[in-house]
C-alpha cells in the first residue's frame, strides 16, 4: 500500500512539474479562451464525434467478453464510461483491468488481465501504424525537436511494429485468429475517429498542419503518455505536443490547443459523472 501510495505521489509530481514548465511559455488569452468555451458550436462538434468512438468502444467490450458472459450495450456502455473515469488517474489506462467488476465477469484479475492485454496491444499496434503513416507522410524534423535523427525515428516505430506483431503472433497460436482480426478492426475505426476528432478542434483553432502532421504529434504525445510516470498521462502529452508546436513555430494559442485536447479526456468524465448520479437515484428510489 505505501509502495502504490509513493508511485502515485511521484506521478503527481511529475505532472505538476510538467505543466509547471509550460505554463512559464505559454501565454493565455482569456477572451479567446471565453470565446471557445462559449462556442456551442465546437463543443457540438467534438461530442457529435464522441458519439461514434463510445459506440465502437462499447461494442468492441461486448464482443471481448462474448465468451464468458453476453452483456448489453447499456451495460458495457456504463462499464466502458467508469473505466475511462478510472483512466484519468492511473497511468497507462490500467483503469480498463476494473471492468470486469462492473460487468458482473465470473473471471479470475488473471483472466481478465490477459484479455485485456491482447486488448492493448492491438490498440497500440494501430496507434503506432497511424504514427508511422503520419510521420512518413510528413517534413518534420525531429532532430530539433527530440534530438533523434528521422531514420532513428522510423526505426524506433518500424521495431515496435515488428515487436507487437511478433507478439500477437505467437498469442495467435492459443487463440482465434478472427479474434484478433475483429478487434483490429475496432481500434482501427476508433483512432480514426479519435484524429479526426483531434484534427477538427486544429482546424477550428485555424492551426496550419494537415491531417497527418497533426496524427504524428497528436499521436506520439499519446504513446509517450502511456508510460506510467504521470497521472493518466496528464502533462506527459501536453509536454511533448508544447515541444512540437514551440520547435515547428506554428502560429497557435497553445493554452487553447492543450484546453480543448484534454476536454476530449474530461468531458466523457462529466458524462460518467452525469449517468452515475442518475443511476444513484434510481436505485434510492
Amino acid at each position: 500500500m505505501l509502495l502504490k501510495s509513493l508511485k502515485y505521489l511521484v506521478s503527481l509530481l511529475i505532472s505538476i512539474y510538467l505543466f509547471k514548465n509550460i505554463s512559464k511559455e505559454i501565454f493565455i488569452n482569456v477572451d479567446k479562451v471565453k470565446v471557445l468555451l462559449n462556442s456551442p458550436s465546437l463543443l457540438i462538434l467534438i461530442i457529435i464525434l464522441f458519439i461514434p468512438i463510445f459506440y465502437l468502444l462499447t461494442k468492441k467490450l461486448i464482443f471481448l467478453v462474448k465468451d464468458i458472459k453476453i452483456i448489453g450495450f447499456k451495460e458495457s456502455f456504463s462499464a466502458t464510461l467508469i473505466a475511462y473515469t478510472y483512466n484519468l488517474f492511473l497511468p497507462a489506462k490500467s483503469g480498463d483491468l476494473f471492468r470486469h467488476k462492473f460487468l458482473g465477469l465470473e473471471i479470475s484479475f488473471k483472466n481478465f488481465l490477459n484479455i485485456n492485454i491482447i486488448e492493448k496491444i492491438i490498440s497500440l499496434l494501430v496507434l503506432v501504424l497511424f504514427v508511422l503513416i503520419g510521420f512518413y507522410s510528413t517534413n518534420i524534423d525531429t532532430y530539433h525537436i527530440f534530438g533523434l535523427n528521422n531514420l532513428f525515428v522510423y526505426l524506433i516505430l518500424i521495431f515496435l511494429i515488428i515487436l507487437i506483431t511478433i507478439f500477437l503472433l505467437n498469442l495467435s497460436k492459443q487463440n482465434k485468429k478472427f479474434f484478433f482480426l475483429k478487434l483490429f478492426i475496432f481500434d482501427f475505426f476508433i483512432w480514426l475517429l479519435q484524429f479526426l476528432q483531434i484534427f477538427f478542434i486544429i482546424k477550428v483553432l485555424n492551426i496550419n498542419i494537415n491531417l497527418f502532421e497533426t496524427i504524428f504529434i497528436f499521436g506520439i504525445s499519446i504513446i509517450i503518455g502511456l508510460v506510467p510516470i504521470s497521472i493518466g498521462g496528464f502533462g506527459v502529452r501536453d509536454y511533448i505536443i508544447f515541444l512540437f508546436f514551440s520547435n515547428l513555430a506554428l502560429e497557435a494559442d497553445l493554452f487553447s490547443v492543450l484546453l480543448l485536447f484534454n476536454l476530449r479526456y474530461i468531458l466523457p468524465v462529466i458524462v460518467s459523472l452525469f449517468f452515475s448520479f442518475i443511476n444513484i437515484y434510481n436505485t434510492k428510489n
